[in-house]
């Protein structure tokens, strides 16, 4: 038995990671992947345009008139709860992934198989999160090689020990993105959506009985690789992203959502490095281990090698799309991507 399910992203990254992205979630048995296309991508429509098990929706101002009161949100993670939401409220499979374009699942079997042997009970299943790093002695030739270390054990502390006072406080969580991975929700329940978790739906007036909440557990043998600096480069225009997003909304009198302390301290250190002649080599350190901190990782077993191979399969699925992944080649899609963040940042 085999359930059905589906991956559901908001995405605004050049065309070759996009490829990657949907070429691995087909190549796991995915029934759709729905790419929400956060800005105009001519070229992602000219290569996923017509494909039976790949769905676009242009964010465009049409689209967020009909479903968002107030237009386009300015805060992003908005804009991605919104998009799932509305993928959410109109699943016909079994089951929503809601991810990233940097984040690939890894199951230890089919995933259709693992889901359709989930109890009754669950409402959701939550995958682990591994995140991406460079080990001191790669020079990798693709923005997919590297290990990847795990988040902390809960309760536990050990960035000190592994990276240094000075770091630590930037990577308190042991990596430096997100630590609670995301979730795969079965069809059906009436749950507001975060980026990590369904919730409870808000309460309605006039109701005496409070919203259920959704009942999850972990999936065992899964990880969620995260990508989260498939280039020094890459982390630091998004941090630079995040900084000139809060900005904008504050000059705008909008509350910008809140972060976690780690991460402000890194966009306070990506701003900071703005002013340094090689602005790139001062956030490099929070995905680049040195021995020191890849004997720590290894000690407390928060460091695995994973199975995966993007690029393969994307020539695999796509063999007809032109494709570079090497870091040189992503970096100039990155810059003519963000040139207006760069720029704006005093980046050349």
């Amino acid at each position: 038995m085999r359930a059905s399910w589906m991956v559901q992203a908001t995405v605004n990254e050049p065309l070759d990671l996009l490829v990657a992205f949907v070429a691995h979630y087909l190549e796991l048995g995915a029934d759709l992947v729905h790419l929400h296309l956060d800005r105009p991508h001519p070229e992602a429509e000219a290569v996923f345009s017509g494909h039976p098990k790949v769905r676009l929706t242009r964010c465009d101002p049409a689209y967020w008139a009909s479903v968002s009161p107030q237009g386009r949100p300015m805060n992003h993670p908005v804009r991605q709860m919104i998009n799932a939401k509305q993928a959410y409220m109109h699943l016909q499979c079994d089951w929503l992934l809601m991810c990233d374009a940097d984040e690939y699942l890894l199951p230890n079997q089919d995933l259709g198989v693992i889901l359709a042997a989930q109890p009754a009970t669950l409402d959701f299943v939550r995958v682990k999160v591994a995140e991406k790093i460079l080990p001191p002695d790669v020079t990798p030739k693709t923005i997919f090689e590297g290990a990847f270390r795990l988040p902390r054990p809960k309760g536990k502390s050990y960035a000190v020990e592994i990276y240094g006072p000075q770091v630590a406080v930037l990577l308190e969580r042991v990596v430096a993105g997100h630590d609670i991975g995301k979730s795969i929700i079965r069809r059906g329940g009436d749950f507001a959506l975060d980026l990590h978790v369904p919730l409870a739906a808000p309460s309605r007036p006039g109701d005496l009985t409070p919203p259920r909440s959704p009942v999850g557990d972990w999936l065992p043998d899964a990880y969620l690789a995260h990508y989260d600096a498939l280039t020094p480069l890459h982390y630091l225009v998004k941090l630079l992203g995040k900084y000139v997003t809060k900005r904008k909304m504050v000059q705008a009198g909008r509350k910008p959502g809140r972060r976690h302390p780690a991460r402000e301290l890194q966009i306070e250190l990506a701003v900071s490095a703005c002013a340094d002649p090689d602005p790139v080599s001062k956030t490099e350190i929070l995905h680049r281990l040195t021995p020191k901190s890849m004997a720590g990782l290894r000690k407390y077993g928060l460091l695995v090698d994973l199975d995966l191979a993007p690029d393969q399969i994307a020539r695999k699925h796509f063999p007809d799309v032109p494709m570079d992944f090497s870091p040189e080649a992503f970096d100039r899609a990155l810059r003519i991507k963000h040139a207006v963040t760069l720029e704006e940042m005093g980046i050349s």
